[in-house]
């Protein structure tokens, strides 16, 4: 019999309404008693409050009218460190952006560690293409055509775009960044003067307004975890006051991700957000439905669960690791899982219910992998290994010890190196 693997499944969604609660309860309160002395620089941004300058910077830096960028998340460990690193341009006044985005991951990196970021230990590293226009992201595939996320999408899909759609910013046209935590930061200490002009801000900031630069299920973890971590950033302008780097550490909120069982084996994580080329980088014309089929990922992708026993998906969504939804395709290269079973799980026990519905889920995969055809796990990787992905729930009632517990799983093998 095969060893099962449980893959756990995000909730950013269903926690924005309460980022977004904490985020305006932390500005509410940010704007009290600091000032601003006199500047005799004449620009705005420093002539302005203290408290309100990196809000003004935002706006110095949208009028520079565009910029290219490299926003980078490294992720340390005691056997090397991971780097997600994402580099691209960006036209303010046309509210688009262009990047591509490559992880890199040690060969000897925690694998739990990995699967969170979306990667394997020493695999190839996972190279995404995106295009982003308004709250339009438009995902480029291995085989070269686009899918579109929309937020416009149906509720039933919606929730499960929020690594894409998080691509969409308001501080700047590609999201996700220190910039939009640098737009909701308040400064409270004058910053240092550089010969050239420039000015460079240490600031204290609660994780709720650090965590819009977090990928979204990180930052819903840690959330739970502990709200009143403090994250230090810093952040430097340049002579007119636009944002050229902002810098912070995140190895505050690793504590709280670890008793959320993420990123477990990971030691620091640090961001970096650079800017260069402010009001004169060209931003190449979109080349979604150019170079490529353009397709609506609402129509074009697929529950898991959905999948027949013998269909095959393809992971290639740009999704951030994710499996709720994949594409269909026909099994062979453009796959790389192939569905065996699907289970449900819905009974009654007594005792703690944690885990017990995975458990369940994984001894009931393993039956139907042993009686699987041979076509179906044949090239499962690593060889005689199947995985379980799905959710399991507990509720119980007043009138009895009993404890109801139920649950979605599939069954599945990976049949390529790029999961």
């Amino acid at each position: 019999m095969g060893t099962t693997h449980s893959l756990r499944k995000g909730a950013a969604a269903a926690l924005l309404p309460l980022l977004l609660t904490a985020l305006s309860a932390c500005q509410s309160g940010g704007t009290g008693d600091a000032k601003a002395s006199p500047s005799p620089s004449g620009t705005p941004v420093f002539d302005g409050r203290l408290d309100g300058q990196l809000a003004a910077a935002t706006r110095a830096t949208t009028a520079a009218g565009s910029s290219a960028f490299t926003w980078t998340l490294s992720y340390g460990s005691a056997k090397g460190t991971a780097v997600d690193r994402t580099t691209g341009t960006q036209d303010y006044a046309k509210d688009t952006a262009q990047a591509e985005r490559v992880l890199d991951i040690p060969r000897r990196f925690p694998e739990d560690a990995a699967t969170d970021l979306g990667g394997r230990p020493g695999g190839k590293p996972v190279a995404e293409a995106y295009e982003i226009k308004g709250n339009h992201v438009d995902y480029r595939t291995r085989q070269g055509g686009w899918l579109r996320y929309s937020s416009q999408a149906s509720m039933d899909v919606v929730d499960h775009f929020g690594p894409v759609l998080a691509r969409a910013g308001d501080a700047a046209p590609f999201g996700g960044t220190l910039a939009e935590v640098v737009r909701n930061s308040y400064a409270k200490k004058q910053p240092v003067k550089g010969a050239d002009g420039s000015r460079t801000y240490a600031l204290s900031i609660p994780s709720q307004t650090a965590n819009d630069a977090l990928p979204t299920s990180l930052a819903a973890s840690s959330t739970y975890g502990n709200s009143s971590e403090s994250i230090a950033l810093t952040v430097v302008l340049d002579g007119q006051g636009r944002l050229l780097r902002a810098s912070a550490d995140y190895t505050p909120l690793l504590k709280p991700l670890h008793q959320d069982g993420v990123l477990k084996g990971v030691t620091s994580l640090k961001a970096d957000y650079v800017l260069t080329g402010l009001g004169s980088t060209t931003v190449p014309a979109p080349a979604a439905g150019k170079s490529g089929r353009l397709e609506d990922a609402e129509k074009a992708l697929t529950p898991l669960h959905a999948l027949r026993p013998g269909a095959c998906g393809s992971a290639d969504t740009g999704l951030a690791g994710s499996l709720d939804l994949v594409r269909a395709v026909p099994c062979g290269s453009d796959a790389d899982l192939r569905v065996f079973g699907q289970v449900k799980i819905k009974e009654s026990i007594e005792g703690n219910p944690t885990g017990v519905a995975d458990k369940k889920a994984g001894e009931r995969c393993g039956s139907r992998f042993d009686s699987a055809p041979a076509a179906w796990v044949r090239d499962a990787r690593p060889a005689g290994t199947y995985y379980t992905y799905g959710a399991g729930s507990s509720s119980s009632s007043y009138t009895g010890p009993d404890v109801d517990i139920e649950g979605d799983f599939t069954c599945y093998v990976v049949t390529s190196g790029r999961v």
